[in-house]
């Protein structure tokens, strides 16, 4: 199941008459893309930003990331179950913009749970490195959404989602992030891209290197265009954990899905470029053997955390591993149900590294809810509990204030790392660690 994935660097974005890619420099046809937006009835206004590294510009009310992609010669499986059929992707070629990001930012609606809703991040360069984002070209879509939709006072129905409204146009503004994606990547058809990479798990297994599986704990994305059930986190119990291929994660099979804390919320960017998927696949064949993915999420009784947790190992040893990875996705349940499996893989000998982000508000915290003795190879991906001084920059898109500060948008504030887009992402897309605790 070989996926080719073809890149096209950028280091320039412009909004033009056409679109077409030169060189590092993509022109955006702003008029036809604002347009093709343009044609959801969520929206009673788009308008279009273009972000560059080093201008003093803070980008706030942020909701999801994308890097612009489209499939070479089979367009009708971009982004399966929100632009096409459900169908599996993995396999054959995909155009990569390599630097570049869109970027959809909206102010919440009445009925809209804020209860995670900051999100910003920051073009200076004294913030870069804090945000992956703030290294990328950005294209930033600001959305406004319908009067009616505005206009709706009734409460949020818990503090996960929101009434039904508000969860439609949450999802209405990431499908107005992956149609632009694709229309910016269009412009890379019949050019020469800058690098070719093509990924694939082995057909056999090379017994002389130790065999690594991964365990992806999810955080309620999209996958293939429908929620995946996250215990209770939307009220529900999870789904039983199952094997995928990495790369239809790598391919647009997982599309974010709520707006989970800003720091840790699980972006479509960093699922296409996902590290721990990516550094298997460049140590496969050297030092390793990368084996597959289990997906899981987490339960929310001791019965669906027993169940689950036993089904994600059962599926780890079916790939006879001799060592695993990983990730666990923040928040309260979900720690409990990575320990849980953690344990059960040590047990069952297979020496098993967690990644996490730590919620340690002074020295004495832990970082950890749960914890079990087994996990004994624990990295951190960051304290999220951290605060940043932010300088004061010229510019702000998104809104006209933050949620959660009363300071100006433009700063100077000092906020955690926690509202910070991608800062302490659970899977190490990030610049943050822990040296000391």
């Amino acid at each position: 199941m070989p996926l080719q994935l073809e890149y096209f660097d950028v280091t320039e974005i412009v909004l033009g008459d056409r679109t077409v890619l030169e060189g590092g420099t993509l022109v955006v046809d702003q008029d036809r893309l604002r347009a093709h937006l343009m044609e959801d009835d969520h929206f009673e206004d788009v308008s279009l930003h273009v972000a560059h590294p080093g201008d003093s510009l803070r980008i706030i009310n942020a909701v999801d990331a994308v890097e612009p992609r489209c499939r070479l010669g089979n367009g009708d499986h971009d982004f399966p179950g929100f632009l096409s059929a459900p169908q599996t992707v993995g396999e054959g070629r995909t155009a990569v913009l390599r630097g570049a990001a869109v970027v959809e930012v909206s102010e919440p609606v009445p009925g809209e749970s804020t209860y995670w809703r900051e999100a910003f991040f920051d073009m200076t360069d004294s913030c870069n490195g804090f945000s992956p984002f703030s290294d990328l070209v950005n294209l930033v879509i600001e959305v406004t959404p319908a009067k009616s939709i505005r206009e709706d006072e009734r409460p949020p129905l818990n503090v996960f989602e929101g009434t039904p409204e508000a969860v439609s146009l949450n999802r209405a503004i990431r499908m107005a992030g992956l149609k632009a994606s694709v229309f910016m990547a269009s412009a890379a058809e019949g050019v020469t891209p800058n690098e070719v990479t093509t990924f694939d798990l082995p057909s056999r297994r090379n017994n002389d290197l130790p065999g690594i599986v991964y365990l992806y704990q999810l955080a309620i994305p999209y996958l293939y265009g429908e929620i995946v059930p996250g215990g209770g986190a939307i009220g529900g119990s999870a789904h039983l954990p199952t094997l995928i291929h990495p790369n239809e994660i790598l391919d647009g099979a997982l599309v974010c899905g709520w707006n989970a804390i800003a720091c840790m919320r699980e972006l479509t960017y960093v699922a296409q470029n996902h590290p721990i998927i990516s550094d298997l696949y460049e140590r496969s064949g050297k030092d390793l053997e990368f084996l597959g993915v289990v997906l899981f999420a987490n339960g929310d009784t001791r019965e669906s955390k027993d169940r689950l947790t036993g089904h994600a190992t059962t599926l780890a040893r079916l790939l006879n591993p001799d060592g695993a990875v990983i990730n666990y996705a923040g928040g309260g349940h979900p720690c409990v149900d990575t320990m849980m499996i953690c344990q059960k893989l040590e047990n069952s000998g297979i020496p098993t590294t967690v990644l996490s982000m730590e919620m340690a508000p002074n020295p004495s915290d832990s970082g950890f809810v749960h914890f079990v003795r087994e996990a004994d190879a624990i990295v951190s991906t960051g304290n999220y509990e951290e605060s940043y001084d932010f300088p004061e920059v010229k510019s702000v898109v998104g809104g006209a204030a933050l949620l959660n500060s009363e300071s100006s948008p433009n700063g100077p504030f000092s906020y955690p790392l926690s509202g910070l887009l991608g800062s302490t992402n659970q899977f190490g897309f990030t610049n943050m660690t822990a040296r000391s605790h």
